[in-house]
């Protein structure tokens, strides 16, 4: 995980033994994370310059720029130049008293600074108040994550098997534009070799996945061909991408699957997501890339969804999701994974669940001609039967459904939309922030 970098500044004829009482709280609500910092407050240029020369070699996905006190632009000046793209936070504290002594005068600090950032074009945010104000602490672990997140796209890949089915053109991406936006590089494979490497595996490399399989599935023939095709898939990935460094899949599914390979996908996908390796079917990268954003967001990288949006209904106002598989994690346990076949091909192995209810942040990356914007709404997955055969959810939402789905609609939006347990609105929002790009919150 790559660094924070804190960086105190402070003008010593202002009062700055209380500023660096300040200074060490903050310090201490950053100890929470990876930071890189100063043992005190820099009080010159100088200092500040000899400070960063010693860290420049360190890798910092953002910098908390904290005007303890007035400092002119001359300070963020330097920290532009040795970090011209690095995403920064400007803080101030408030001034402790009134009448007598204006013991910071921070606020014309932080103004000044926002001022030169600007005119560099240089990101910033920024946020006056004190370490044990509730909203600056947010402010500052909102920064954080999204600065981490940002960074951690920047150095990943997805992994890319074969192309879209006829008609699916949403699912491909430039993979110029991604890389430019995200920084993610995409990692191809052809489907008809996976098909042959996975065939090939021994039964020492897929046991694990079909042991894993039999402990989800209410009725898994373990002994079925298709089943047995299906893990090897699943072990095959989970090589590639170790080998290979890929941190989500998009690949191929019908009709290549059924086709030519012999088993359904929806169990393959299945079991890839409940294993941390996010896969968008259909062979769509934007999908792929919605899962694994909306997986690290999480605490412990919870398992995420990816469903059609299907139907609506007005009486409940809500939208169905569905798709033919989802993660054993999302399903509800009280009616459990089924091991059924595809609804429309009629083969196994394809999961029968329905979501679990709980609240739920639903979320898209969405391109076209105007490039690129995120693109959520939250609600609330209800606690209902399975909608149909496959894996399908009915999902609450507070705004009028009709005209939720009527605006996407028209907004050209993808069927495609990734889902993850919990509320996640706000933290997609500072995302977008970093990366410069556009944002559409349903609330």
């Amino acid at each position: 995980m790559n660094k924070i970098l804190y960086l105190p500044v402070v003008r010593r004829k202002f009062d700055a033994k209380t500023a660096e009482t300040i200074r060490g709280q903050l310090s201490e609500l950053l100890s929470a994370y990876d930071v890189i910092e100063p043992t005190e407050a820099l009080g010159d240029p100088t200092e500040l310059a000899s400070f960063l020369s010693q860290v420049q070699e360190q890798d910092f996905a953002g910098i908390i720029f904290h005007n303890t006190t007035f400092t002119d632009a001359e300070f963020v000046k330097l920290v532009h130049r040795y970090y011209p793209e690095k995403p920064i936070l400007l803080l101030a504290p408030r001034e402790p008293s009134v009448h007598g002594w204006l013991h910071f005068n921070s606020l014309t600090g932080i103004v000044s600074s926002a001022n030169y950032l600007h005119t560099q074009k240089h990101y910033f945010q920024h946020i006056y108040g004190n370490p044990d104000e509730i909203f600056v602490q947010k402010k500052i672990q909102g920064f954080v994550k999204a600065c981490l997140l940002k960074d951690k796209i920047a150095n990943s890949k997805i992994g890319v098997v074969g192309t879209f089915p006829p008609g699916f053109f949403f699912s491909d991406a430039d993979a110029v534009k991604l890389k430019a936006t995200f920084g993610i590089t995409l990692k191809h494979y052809e489907i008809d070799e996976a098909f042959i490497a996975a065939d090939a595996l021994q039964e020492a490399i897929y046991k694990k996945e079909l042991d894993y399989a039999a402990e989800h599935y209410q009725n898994l023939d373990i002994n079925g061909k298709e089943t047995i095709k299906f893990v090897k898939f699943v072990a095959l990935m989970k090589q590639w991408a170790k080998r290979d460094g890929f941190s989500a899949l998009a690949s191929r599914c019908w009709p290549d699957f059924f086709d030519k390979y012999g088993c359904a996908p929806g169990a393959v996908w299945t079991q890839l997501d409940n294993e941390q390796l996010p896969t968008a079917m259909e062979c769509d990268i934007h999908g792929a890339l919605s899962m694994y954003i909306l997986q690290e967001l999480t605490p412990n990288k919870a398992a995420t969804y990816l469903g059609d949006l299907s139907s609506l209904d007005e009486e409940d106002n809500t939208i169905t999701m569905w798709h033919d598989y989802g993660a054993y994690d999302v399903a509800n346990p009280k009616y459990g994974i089924k091991a059924g076949v595809h609804p429309n091909r009629k083969m196994p192995v394809s999961p029968d669940a329905v979501l679990k209810p709980g609240k739920v942040t639903v979320m898209r990356v969405h391109y076209d001609t105007d490039g690129y914007k995120l693109v959520a709404f939250k609600g609330r997955a209800l606690d209902v039967e399975p909608q149909y055969n496959g894996f399908s959810g009915k999902i609450q939402l507070k705004q009028p459904v009709d005209k939720v789905v009527d605006n996407f609609i028209e907004s050209g939006y993808e069927s495609h939309f990734a889902l993850v347990y919990g509320d996640y609105v706000e933290d997609i929002a500072n995302l977008a922030k970093l990366l410069n790009i556009k944002c559409e919150i349903v609330d």
